[in-house]
């Protein structure tokens, strides 16, 4: 056979067999990152300092989609009526004038 080809037939097989090593790998390495994604949480609600009855009301309401005071995090509210995510509250007709007499 062709040395070029066995070549690449050697390099196909080295590849096939890392891949099969990852595939493998792969389940473990999902498995750590929950038990820490896990943890993570654990010590997020206990730092809470709330009862459990209030933490599963409020994932409850976040699930549910209802706005809760402590959904938002202290941020103000977002402007997504008017389409604007995140972005500023649309301008006033005043405020706009105000400005271009500003100008």
């Amino acid at each position: 056979m062709n040395q070029r080809i066995q070549k690449a037939n050697d390099e196909i097989e080295r590849t096939k067999a890392r891949i099969a090593e990852l595939q493998a790998l792969l389940p473990e390495l999902e498995r750590k990152r929950t038990e820490l994604e896990n943890n993570e949480i654990v010590k997020l609600v206990r730092s809470a300092n709330v009862a459990p009855g209030e933490i599963a009301a409020f994932i409850e309401s976040i699930k549910s989609g209802r706005q809760d005071s402590r959904a938002n995090h202290g941020q103000p509210p977002r402007h997504e009526d008017a389409g604007q995510t995140g972005a500023a509250p649309p301008i006033s007709k005043q405020e706009e004038a105000s400005d271009n007499d500003k100008e």
